[in-house]
Order: C-alpha cells, then structure tokens, then sequence
C-alpha cells in the first residue's frame, strides 16, 4: 500500500438539549476570533484569496480590530504551495491584512483531492485561542455543463410555470460550526484544539473546578489511563461486572477492572503474559508504541499497510507493534517527529494522547459513514 497522509474527518452536529444543557457545553458557545472555511479551484488553477475571505471568519474580540494572520501548519507540498504574490509562505510568519490579497494556493500539477492548512488570527496583542483550518477543495469549482436548449422537434412539453403559491422548500441546515470547549490550562498549548474537540463532541472532558475546565496536558499516563481514554473514544461500554476477568492482576479498583475487561473482550488489548498467567499492568507508564498498537486493534483496518517505514529508528520499533506503526504512518494517523524518528519508547503525556485519540475519532467516523479520505491536519509531533 503506498503510504499516503490521508486521515478521515467526521462532520457531526452535536444537539444540545434546552434544559439541563450540562457547564461543559455552555463553555463552548463563546465565540472564537478565528473560524474555519472552504474554498474551491478546478485542477491546475491558482486560488487568489481576498481580505473578505480572513474578516469575514472571524470575530473580534471587544474593542479590538483584525489585523494580521499567521500561518502555522501549512499544506502538504504534494498538494500545492502557499504564496504571497510568488513567494512561498513560511510557518508563524506575520502576514498584515493589508497584504492578504496577494495571498494565493498554486495547486501541484494534476493533483485532486483538499489541500489544508492553519490560521492564527491577530487583534493587536492579543491572538487567537485556537487555530482556524483552511480547506481548499482543488478539482472542483468548475462549471456543470447546461443543459442543451430543446429544438422544435422535441416533443416533450414545457415545464410548466411555478407556482407562488406552492410551499417553498425548506432551507438545508447549515453546515456544524462545532467549537472546541476550552480548557484553562491550555490557553496557548499547542494541543488544545484536540482536546478541545474531543471535549466538546462529549467524548473526553477534562475537570471541572469552579467553572473552569483543566486536561492537565502535561500528566504522563499508564496503561489504564490511556486504555479507559480510548474505550471512550471506540465507544466501548464498561462491563456491568467482573465475572469474566481474564487479568491476574490483585492490585486493580472494581471499575478500572471492568474496563479493563471490556477493553480485552473488544480486542483493544490482549494483556501481558508472564508465567502462563495474564496482566492488564494498570500503573505502567504507557510508550508510544504500546498507544498505537491499542489504537491500531481498535481501528481493525480491512487493508494492513505493505510499504516498509522509513523512520531513522524503525529498528528499534518492537516487532509486535510494526504492523501497528506501518498501518497508523500510511492512513495518515501518525507522522513521527521532525527529526524522522518515531520513538517508540517514549511516554506519552496526555496533551499527545489527546491528539492521537481526535486524529483516531475523525479518521473512524468518517470511514464508518463514507469510506472517504481527508487530508488531516496535524497540532503536535505524533
């Protein structure tokens, strides 16, 4: 299989009751200064952005103007380059609106598919909370052939004229303008539009102290940490019991057990074997590898990745979460670091298993409804 960067995307719209609405979401109604939007262009054709395009996505906080953009992830150079005027642009660089016109995509020649790419918006001194994603949808935005006008010859009749009085159809809803939920303790972390997501799909919500919400980032997990994180994600129920547990283990709380349980009997985790006995090893810090083999079982993705990796430590991948690694690398779920390693050893920190476990929901929800690709985009070194 040729290792491609491609992840899937899940729109959802996400109903919120009118009563009983729980803190968590009314946190994610306050406005962002930075909204996401879509743009088209045929193939071969330069996109030329406008000023209207930035002003109109955003919303400036009180008693500030709109006046700058930074870029901070940038399109994949196999779909196109980012320019203003006939320079390419480059990450974090300060872009005044006054020069956004001359911002344009040139796409590679003959490629079809969405290029992404991030915003930042700037008011002054202050910043956007949260990146804004830009989509260029390139191959499309061309003309549909009209319809040839009839020759006297056609015998069909006319339509006839509508009537004014018939019930007009209704409006389509519009698109879902989910926002993140926004954590205190993240404010300027590169991770919280992940966390944020997840938090505000219902899927992962950090605590709640005094009204405001913290993911503490930062937190190195276990083993069970990341196991009851990601059962919520592959929506895996926790069993009623106990009477199944397959584990040795003498040292897990009954409802860590349960989860635990339910985890193994989905296929998540197959446990460690030591002296012909089983163990979950709940409070082990979890490695990289260990998360990508779990993500990976959850996945059970139909066509495993043949193309060999290329990391400049792929030798010290273990052999039992090669397979794991080759599958999340070609469908786009994880990249490695910018020096091409992938560390396997390393712990993982929850800000890192947040953004692997959004990167998994997408990637899921959207193969489990269209079977279609996205081009993701990536806030951290995964």
């Amino acid at each position: 299989m040729k290792r491609t960067k491609i992840a899937t995307f899940l729109v959802v719209l996400f109903v919120l009751t009118s009563t009983l609405v729980p803190a968590w979401a009314e946190r994610i109604n306050d406005p962002l200064v930075a909204n996401d939007f879509t743009k088209e262009t045929p193939l071969n054709t330069t996109l030329n952005f406008t000023i209207s395009d930035f002003k109109d996505s955003v919303n400036p906080p009180p008693n500030s103007a709109f006046d700058a953009v930074t870029f901070r992830q940038l399109p994949e150079t196999n779909s196109g380059t980012l320019r203003i005027g006939t320079e390419p642009v480059k990450a974090d660089l300060r872009i005044e609106i006054i020069k956004l016109d001359q911002l344009n995509f040139v796409p590679a020649k003959d490629y079809e598919g969405e290029a992404i790419f991030t915003w930042d918006a700037h008011y002054g001194t202050q910043t956007s909370p949260y990146p804004a994603v830009i989509t260029i949808k390139v191959g499309t935005g061309v003309s549909l052939p009209t319809e040839p006008t009839p020759t006297p010859d056609d015998t069909e009749p006319p339509s006839p004229e509508p009537d004014d009085s018939e019930t007009p159809s209704p409006t389509p809803p519009p698109e879902n303008t989910q926002k993140p939920l926004q954590y205190e303790d993240m404010l300027e972390h590169w991770g919280a539009y992940s966390a944020g997501m997840l938090g505000a799909e219902g899927i992962i919500v950090g605590e709640e102290i005094g009204g405001h919400f913290y993911f503490y980032p930062n937190k190195i997990l276990n083993r069970m940490d990341f196991i009851t994180l990601a059962c919520s994600v592959f929506q895996i129920k926790t069993k009623d019991s106990t009477a199944d547990n397959p584990f040795a283990d003498t040292d897990i709380p009954n409802y860590m057990l349960r989860q635990a349980i339910a985890a193994y009997e989905a296929g998540l985790i197959s446990g460690k074997e030591k002296g012909g006995r089983l163990y979950v090893d709940p409070y082990e810090r979890l490695t990289r590898a260990e998360a990508i083999k779990i993500l990976d079982n959850g996945l059970k993705i139909e066509n495993p990745a043949t193309e060999p990796l290329s990391f400049a430590d792929t030798n010290d991948i273990p052999k039992w979460a090669v397979q794991s690694v080759m599958n999340m690398e070609a469908y786009g779920i994880v990249k490695g670091y910018e020096d091409n390693t992938f560390r396997p050893y390393a712990q993982i920190t929850k800000a890192q298993a947040g953004e692997l476990l959004y990167q998994i929901y997408k990637f899921r929800e959207k193969m489990r409804k269209t079977k279609s690709v996205f081009n993701t985009v990536f806030y951290g070194e995964i």
